[in-house]
């Protein structure tokens, strides 16, 4: 086979376990579902899914990245907005409240998920977790400093829960 029909192969493989683990962690949530429930509905074994995501918790990270991906061109239209500052954190807080809603327990794993600095030795999709983070705070601080956004994200949805989203119970930066 060659090696294009082989990236194409693992392509479609990655997709529909990720497509089957969307599915199960909206109607399990995140510790409800396994890697033996996922390789069972999608019709793999699961030393199968194993070739394709060392664990749960990079399925996840995936997932949330595509979320955030999205998340993160929806801010940069209302950053771009000709709307007074507060208007658009306004329409930054409804977007992340919709987010919060709706996709729950992604939000709950990026709320939860250890801030990784990019020269760590973390994995690549922890790594692309937390510069996509880094980046939206980066996008968003043309509202307010970096600093603010992160205490007014710790009043609303709580520093126990978000505190090692940022580095720690003082947001890696005096927040």
């Amino acid at each position: 086979m060659s090696e294009e029909k082989k990236a194409a192969a693992a392509r479609y493989h990655r997709k529909t376990l990720l497509e089957t683990a969307d599915r199960l962690l909206v109607q399990y949530g995140y510790d409800g579902m396994n890697m033996n429930m996922l390789s069972k509905e999608a019709g793999y074994s699961k030393a199968t899914v194993y070739v394709y995501f060392e664990s749960k918790d990079e399925i996840v990270r995936s997932l949330c990245i595509e979320r955030l991906e999205l998340l993160r061109r929806e801010f940069s239209v209302i950053v771009k907005n000709d709307a007074d500052p507060d208007e658009k954190l306004s329409a930054v807080k409804y977007a992340l409240d919709e987010f919060a809603a709706e996709d729950g327990v992604y939000f709950d794993f990026i709320c939860a998920s250890k801030y990784v600095p990019p020269l760590s030795d973390a994995s690549e999709s922890e790594k692309r977790l937390s510069a996509l983070i880094d980046g939206i705070v980066s996008d968003l601080s043309a509202l307010l400093p970096e600093y603010e956004l992160k205490r007014k994200w710790y009043t609303y949805y709580g520093r126990y829960k978000t505190a090692e989203m940022f580095g720690g119970a003082d947001g890696g930066k005096g927040a």
